[in-house]
């Protein structure tokens, strides 16, 4: 999802999303939109064979991580380039190993301080934010904090600050016309050329060609 308000229900769950949300959703499962004041926008990929999504994931699921936007994002941008349908199923495959290695407790209910915490590192991602000042902020010592996050989240703190900051600028490359300097001071890197390396590293593009994809929908 790349902006608006959303609110998706199931029989069993239920779920608002916001910017930067993922959905894994089988054919079978049935479910309702609710949409709220804001215009949604999203980007979508439709298998029609639903095995394919069956056979990682039976049940439909919302995921609310900044590593999962991007290999989303990344997902897309492969199957946009690929010609083939081989290049289609290593693009697919390729989607859920790196989400199969990111093992984090998709099943716990993170405790309210590690929620304040993701947004915390999700926002003000100019502002260099160190995990000395947040534990402190949090009235927590750093070592345990970071343990614990990292067993509800998946990677450490250090570590989601840094997706957040390339989710957040794919968010802004799809949204506006901002210009890349300006967008890579806005989510936290040092210049455009860092902004350039890690987009790169991670979608496979640079953010021209990202936005040039966007532009192209």
């Amino acid at each position: 999802m790349l902006d608006g308000e959303l609110q998706e229900l199931t029989d069993a769950d239920e779920f608002t999303a916001k910017a930067g949300s993922l959905v894994i959703k089988p054919n079978h499962v049935e479910h309702e939109n609710i949409f709220g004041n804001r215009p949604v926008r999203t980007l979508s990929i439709s298998f029609h064979d639903d095995l394919l999504l069956t056979g990682q994931f039976n049940k439909w699921q919302w995921i609310d991580h900044p590593k999962v936007n991007i290999l989303g994002m990344r997902l897309w941008t492969g199957m946009k380039r690929t010609k083939t349908e081989q290049g289609v199923m290593d693009c697919f495959d390729d989607f859920f190993s790196a989400l199969s290695l990111l093992k984090y407790n998709v099943t716990a209910k993170p405790v309210f301080w590690q929620e304040q915490l993701k947004d915390l590192l999700e926002k003000n991602l100019s502002e260099p934010e160190f995990i000395e000042t947040l534990s402190k902020k949090l009235s927590l010592h750093r070592v345990y904090l970071a343990r614990a996050f990292k067993y509800t989240y998946g990677v450490s703190p250090v570590e989601f600050r840094k997706y957040a900051r390339v989710a957040a600028a794919l968010l802004d490359l799809s949204l506006t016309q901002k210009p890349l300097a300006a967008l890579a001071f806005d989510t936290g890197f040092s210049d455009q050329s860092h902004m350039n390396r890690e987009l790169r590293l991670h979608t496979g593009c640079s953010p021209a060609e990202f936005r040039k994809m966007m532009n192209g929908i």
